[in-house]
């Protein structure tokens, strides 16, 4: 399992903030600080510090590593095609690459190249940043950046649909990419590191640093009293006092309302600082007598105000309400036996309750006069009211009378009657003037209760429900009565009977203990409030509280052991020795030799460092000595040692590989890169001519080496257009003359179509191309390329071909061939009315000949 894969294997089960940490180091290399930011960020997601954001799940995924894992095919880059809305490439264009050998694609700056490699960087595989992907700004487009992408193995080929959100791809993945970035990650200007690390170290250094700039942020917030509102003192001496004294991540806002101070206990403050200050200031039998003389005032009162709400409570409506359906069910059945006894009278109301009073009134009379009259009076008998014998009708009558008055029914609803009628007349004749207490109620009135006008709203709703209770049909919907100050008037009774109680068996000697506990519950009731007071801070702490405990639960998990065991394993030698022999050997191909560069090994906190020194010197610190070119060497050196110790056999991309190099190093890489091409394919893009004639040339000089040339270019809307057209300056004098053919080929045909001013002009440019051939030939052919423009050196061992064999005849060829260019050209201004003709097409395909033939002749000498 390579060191990679080992990583990936490990980090799987950790927190998602170090997953993704390790995720960002493989894309990235080196992390930012505002990555480190985001990692700090995701943290405090995972642990419920802060809302999980809607990107959450995308932190969640596992860690792969695409292109970093064992490589199962040598995969090559066959071609970037269909390329939609990125920068201002042209559309419709097919960068072919050959997936042997090199391939050069050259353009000029502006020309479309970096835009390209930027495609090649987001897809394959690269350290450091990416630049990101724009569309063309010049055009509305609203469609999704994208490009096929394809590639080719020993036995398939496969085209890639790749888009900026694209997931990666495994067979891209595989293909390298470097370039200026890329090189900052090996050459670092940091301390007692040139950045050369075997890359799954590099990613745990980075996942290191993550953990330790959470960590500082941890510091940060668990400052002490960072985020704690300012509380009061408050005394451990009472219950509220210890818990908030004692507030931690546990506490609840359950917990805080269970300590604050009720309104009834606000209102208990004052009169309990007074009754202490009475007891502190009186002797017990004073206090006794006060407190007795209160209890005598304030009973009266009380037990008025709650035999009033009791009066007219919903219970005594009620109550009412049954008496009067309890009436009316008797009274109806008395009616019906009223019906069934006492029809066909002359008189109406007979039986109804005045008629009965009439009746028991008659009885009461006649028994009042002598026990032996019976009543009613029978037959024969003198009637006692009005005085006449009774008859026989009327003594049946009177008969009747008196069973139906004997009877049950008759007799419980005259109960019934009087029960209701009593109840009516209580109601009616309850009292709810309370003037004569008025002395009572403003000694209960404070400040703070407002007891009296509370006392004037219970009256008037009392008044309220007794007109309403009195109403024949009443409704049972009335106002509620508010009990509260009945409730504290009983409240203050019982406290001043408990206090009567407590003070009965106490003299002036044993009633301290009363004040003791009087301050104690005084304590507790100040404490409450002082909680209430502060209710929004405490539940604010303990919110803090809940967060600082998060965030301690992220500090147990930033623990960098794991990190430094992992790298001490990764850092073994089975595993680092392979690769520094590479690069060593790397750094032999280079040729560099100004000074000793050895690598050395260290552990340190959490870390493996592999770093660079000169051996021999002061300052081991090669980043500081080395030069620009020097320093890309190295880098490339470290790039190259990564992908051959790993056993990787894909491509690889350069993207300006050199810049701003001096001339011995841009030779020495592009003979490096062209070697490397007999191994891989290589991609470079270069704006640098003369890089890219170093490369061809090298190309030349290395036994094998094959090459693939790609130009782009650009018009007024798009940039690169591609041409398989090696740029001019580029090619040697046998190619330029291929290329003055082809030009020959377009001139005769404008002359045979076109206008004798279009094929004028086109014979000032076909004579410009032809007098730089003759330029060229004269450095690669006569000068035998012993001198040669953009040349490292004088090749003085070419000399002696130079001398032998060049005749009079070729000075007289090129004499004519460099005359008639110079005549033809478009480069002198025209004297006035000179009329210079061009020349005939047959005199052009002649000079053309000219140079063609010499060269010929020339290259059979050399042989």
């Amino acid at each position: 399992m390579k060191p990679i894969e080992k990583l990936v294997d490990w980090v799987k089960d950790k927190p998602v903030f170090w997953r993704h940490a390790v995720k960002l180091a493989l894309k990235k290399g080196e992390l930012t600080e505002a990555q480190h930011r985001l990692i700090w960020a995701i943290a405090q997601m995972e642990y419920g510090v802060i809302d999980k954001g809607e990107l959450y799940p995308l932190y969640e995924t596992p860690v792969t590593a695409a292109g970093l894992v064992s490589e199962v095919s040598e995969i090559k880059l066959s071609s970037v095609t269909d390329v939609v809305n990125v920068g201002s490439l042209a559309p419709n264009q097919d960068l072919t690459l050959n997936s042997n050998g090199l391939n050069i694609i050259y353009g000029d700056n502006g020309t479309g190249k970096s835009t390209y490699a930027r495609i090649l960087k987001h897809a394959c595989l690269t350290r450091g940043d990416v630049a990101p992907i724009l569309g063309n700004v010049f055009e509305n487009s609203s469609d999704e950046s994208s490009a096929k992408l394809t590639v080719c193995n020993d036995s398939e080929s496969l085209t890639i649909d790749w888009t900026k959100t694209a997931e990666a791809d495994e067979n891209l993945k595989s293909i390298r990419v470097f370039d200026t970035d890329t090189a900052s990650h090996y050459v670092s200007k940091k301390e007692g590191a040139l950045g050369y690390k075997p890359f799954a170290l590099k990613v745990l250094e980075s996942l290191s640093n993550a953990l330790e700039y959470v960590k500082r942020q941890i510091t940060e917030e668990l400052t002490a009293g960072n985020g704690i509102q300012v509380l009061p003192v408050f005394s451990s001496e009472t219950l509220s006092g210890k818990f908030v004294n004692g507030l931690n991540h546990l506490s609840t806002e359950e917990d805080v309302e269970k300590h604050c101070a009720t309104e009834d206990e606000l209102n208990q403050i004052a009169s309990l600082q007074q009754r202490i200050f009475e007891l502190k200031s009186q002797s017990v039998a004073s206090l006794k007598k006060g407190l007795n003389t209160k209890v005598a005032t304030i009973k009266p009162f009380s037990q008025k105000l709650r035999s009033l709400s009791n009066a007219l409570s919903d219970k005594a409506y009620t109550d009412l309400d049954t008496l009067k359906s309890d009436a009316n069910e008797k009274a109806e059945l008395a009616k019906e036996l009223k019906i069934r006894v006492l029809s066909n009278l002359p008189f109406e109301g007979i039986g109804d309750a005045k008629w009965l009073t009439l009746w028991k009134a008659a009885e009461s009379f006649i028994k009042f006069q002598s026990g032996d009259i019976p009543f009613p009076p029978a037959e024969s008998d003198t009637c006692p009211l009005c005085l006449q014998i009774v008859g026989n009708d009327s003594a049946a009558k009177l008969a009747s009378f008196k069973e139906f008055v004997a009877d049950q029914a008759v007799q419980e609803a005259e109960k019934a009657s009087q029960k209701l009628q009593t109840e009516i007349k209580n109601i009616t004749e309850l009292a709810l003037d309370l003037s004569e207490y008025d002395a009572v109620i403003d000694e209960l009135t404070a400040e703070e209760n407002s007891f009296n006008a509370s006392i004037a709203e219970l009256v008037e709703s009392l008044k309220l429900r007794k007109s309403q209770f009195l109403k024949p049909n009443a409704e049972s919907a009335f106002p509620d009565i508010d009990e509260t100050p009945v409730k504290y008037s009983e409240e203050v009774l019982e406290a001043l009977v408990n206090e009567v109680n407590e003070l009965a068996d106490k003299n002036d000697e044993s009633h301290g203990a009363i004040v003791k506990e009087k301050e104690q519950a005084l304590a507790e009731l100040e404490a409450r409030k002082l909680v209430a007071e502060n209710k929004e801070s405490i539940i604010a702490n303990i919110s803090r509280y809940v967060i600082e405990n998060k965030i301690k639960d992220i500090e147990k998990v930033t623990n960098t052991r794991q990190v430094t065991t992992l790298s001490n394993e990764l850092s073994k030698a089975t595993l680092i020795e392979p690769l520094l022999k590479c690069f060593e050997g790397e750094l032999n191909k280079f040729g560099f030799d100004r000074f000793n560069v050895k690598v050395k090994t260290r552990g340190s906190a959490s870390q493996q460092l592999s770093k660079l020194e000169i051996t021999d010197g002061s300052n081991n610190v090669v980043s500081e000595i080395a030069s620009e070119g020097e320093q890309r060497c190295i880098a490339i050196a470290c790039f190259m040692a990564e992908i051959i110790s790993d056993g990787r056999r894909s491509a690889v991309i350069f993207d300006d590989p050199v810049n701003s190099l001096d001339h011995r190093w841009r030779e020495d890489i592009g003979r490096r890169l062209v070697e490397e091409s007999l191994e891989r394919q290589v991609v470079v893009f270069t704006h640098d001519i003369v890089f890219y004639k170093y490369l061809l040339e090298c190309v030349d000089n290395v036994a094998g080496a094959s090459v693939t040339q790609v130009r782009l270019d650009r018009n007024r809307q798009h940039t690169g257009i591609v041409d398989h057209t090696p740029p001019w300056d580029a090619l040697p004098i046998k190619a330029r003359i291929g290329q003055l053919n082809a030009a020959y080929q377009s001139l005769e045909k404008v002359d045979r179509t076109g206008t004798e001013l279009e094929y004028s002009q086109h014979c000032y440019g076909f004579y410009n191309l032809l007098r730089e051939a003759w330029e060229r030939l004269v450095e690669e052919k006569l000068f035998n390329n012993v001198v040669t423009r953009f040349g490292r050196s004088i090749q003085t061992q070419r000399i002696t071909n130079l001398i032998d064999d060049i005749t009079q005849e070729d000075y007289d060829t090129i004499d004519r061939g460099m005359s008639n260019c110079s005549t033809f050209f478009q480069g002198h201004d025209t004297a006035t009315g000179l009329q210079q003709r061009p020349r005939t097409i047959v005199e052009v395909k002649a000079d053309l000949d000219l140079i063609d033939n010499l060269l010929t002749d020339l290259n059979k000498r050399r042989r």
